[in-house]
């Protein structure tokens, strides 16, 4: 019998997962994707087809909503099967997946849709593509090359399918692909436009109504807004016993205006268990938009103005920073190349898919929300005070589940972007930062000096005003520490932030020196300066420790001024360490 390898993608990976203008967008494109592959995935092991790529451990991983997150990248080994019979039953099971979720969304909001739109779009939706070779045990490695080359040049070879335009139909707002379906507000009922919170002119082709609008059938699924991972460290400072009248307000105002957050074991956010409502609820400045979206008078948020300003009063207003968190890991694909057969593969598979799966542990121990976790790849939002201790466990993490991959000229290793910055920003606006991050980590900058490529940590900082901070360094040289340490004495007051300023200066002096003469006397000058404008309160500790840290970390002016960056960086982190400092 004929043994052929089987390679599949399917997508559109930009409209699923990338168009959004809410995390409830950018997660459940996520998860719809994966449930669709890991149809088209079901269909392959059912019919007899070996997978490497899922490896799942059991037939439960392959039902709908399981906890495993299948990539849009499947691959399989078909012992005497006819490999374009499977793929077209591959296809047939991912197309009937996607009709399941939107035939769901359709009966749930025909009130809303233009019936012939949804009729054009909805079986244009998935895209699919197939390549395979026959080939033995013994070929893998040179098979699976070959393979992959083959799907890379299938998919340059689109299917373009007649256009169904509609002239003077309003383009969807998350990508301008397709013409959006929805009818004129004022013909929808009351109930449709509390529960879907649209914006004036916002538009939403098919699959954006479905990823907008879609709900298990248990109930609405709310997935956490960046808001409320914004204000988590100032909820958990005010704590809990403080926060019952805000609690109360929240929900006199009803779930279908103010959604409530899933805090249940079983699928929910358990992290925000303490206030389990959207952040919009939390910053005064977001109270206009909300009662103009959900249209809810001004009686009807009173009473959560008034439990708000109470809080802040005593507590200040919450900060509007939160991480956004990317990370890939390194030299996957170079090990994958070297895998010389099938079981070899399956086993990393299978690592890869243990690690993804305690990475949502890991982020919503750290009080984030996981949008998906693929294998090597993973996005978060974080609050701006755990991001570096979330950043060092998924490290360490990846590492331990990859060592057994791990050669003497290839350490697999995880390189991780954070970027820090308003919740306000537009969320595609959010995702560049955290990938811009992400690169940053992967590939030092000429300003960063002698550090290795990969194994890095970015951490990037985009204020609303004031010039953008990036540093990074090695994950060996031990920058969250470093950071943590700096923000610990900002937040303290025994660290000025004033003195990065001065630090700055003194480097711009040592420019011209030779760097044979410049070392002893810029470490000295930036003790000098940072000494002088502490309140160390007679601490020879600190003033031991802040001096072992100059003569470490500064050997030039270039290294002082990385320095005085990283001090504004740590400021940021303080921030939010305050803010959530009587935590429990």
């Amino acid at each position: 019998m004929t043994v052929h390898l089987l390679a599949m993608t399917v997508g559109p990976v930009q409209e699923f997962i990338a168009a959004a203008r809410r995390t409830r967008d950018l997660w459940f494109g996520s998860y719809l994707l994966s449930e669709i592959s890991k149809a088209a995935a079901k269909t392959v092991r059912n019919q007899g087809g070996s997978l490497i790529f899922p490896a799942p451990s059991s037939d439960a991983d392959l039902e709908p909503c399981s906890a495993l997150n299948v990539a849009n990248v499947i691959l399989a080994e078909l012992d005497g099967l006819d490999p374009a019979e499977m793929a077209k039953a591959a296809k047939d099971a991912a197309c009937s997946r996607w009709r399941s979720f939107a035939d769901h969304v359709f009966q749930r909001h025909r009130a809303v849709i233009q019936t012939d739109i949804w009729d054009d779009q909805v079986d244009d939706v998935i895209e699919f593509f197939a390549t395979w070779v026959a080939g033995s045990p013994e070929t893998f490695r040179a098979d699976r090359a070959r393979l992959m080359r083959l799907l890379a040049g299938r998919k340059r070879c689109r299917n373009f399918l007649p256009a169904k335009g509609r002239a003077g139909v309003p383009k969807s707002s998350l990508d301008g692909l397709r013409e959006s379906l929805l009818r004129p507000p004022r013909e929808w009922p009351e109930l449709s436009r509390r529960r879907m919170r649209m914006r004036e002119g916002e538009q939403l082709d098919v699959v954006a109504m479905v990823k907008r609008t879609w709900v298990p059938g248990t109930g609405p699924l709310h997935y956490p807004s960046v808001a409320r991972v914004a204000a988590d460290p100032w909820l958990r400072g005010v704590g809990p016993s403080r926060l019952e009248a805000m609690i109360d307000a929240c929900r006199r105002i009803g779930n279908d205006a103010l959604r409530e957050i899933d805090v249940s074991e079983e699928r929910g956010h358990t992290q925000y268990a303490t206030f389990p409502f959207e952040g919009t609820a939390v910053f005064r400045s977001r109270h206009r938009d909300l009662q103009e979206e959900a249209e809810l008078s001004d009686a009807d948020i009173d009473p959560l103005a008034g439990a708000l300003a109470s809080l802040t009063q005593g507590f200040g207003e919450p900060n509007p920073y939160l991480a956004v968190l990317v990370a890939d890991g390194d030299r996957i694909g170079q090990v994958i190349s070297r895998l010389e057969s099938t079981d070899s593969h399956r086993k990393l598979s299978k690592a890869l898919a243990a690690f993804a799966g305690e990475t949502r542990q890991i982020v919503h121990a750290h009080n984030g929300i996981l949008v998906y976790a693929g294998g090597d790849d993973v996005l978060a939002f974080v609050p701006v005070d755990r991001c570096l201790m979330c950043a060092r466990m998924l490290r360490d993490k990846f590492g331990d589940a990859l060592a057994a991959w791990s050669a003497n000229d290839g350490k697999l290793t995880l390189s991780v972007g954070l970027a820090v910055a308003h919740f306000m920003e537009p969320l595609e606006d959010l995702l560049e930062y955290g990938r811009t991050a992400e690169r940053h980590a992967k590939k030092p900058r000429a300003e960063d000096g002698e550090q290795d490529e990969r194994d890095g940590l970015a951490v990037h900082v985009l204020k609303r005003g004031g010039r953008p901070l990036a540093v990074r360094a090695n994950w060996s040289d031990r920058p969250d520490e470093h950071l943590l340490t700096l923000a610990g004495w900002i937040a303290a007051g025994e660290l000025s932030v004033r003195v990065a300023y001065e630090l700055r200066t003194v480097a711009e002096q040592y420019d011209s020196w030779p760097s044979d003469t410049v070392q002893d006397a810029i470490r000295g000058d930036a003790i000098s300066v940072i000494l002088k404008k502490q309140h160390l309160g007679g601490s020879r500790k600190l003033e031991l420790d802040i001096t072992e840290m100059i003569r470490e970390r500064v050997s030039g002016a270039d290294s002082l001024r990385c320095l005085a960056d990283e001090i504004l960086v740590a400021r940021q982190i303080a921030a939010s360490l305050v803010q959530a400092r009587n935590a429990s």
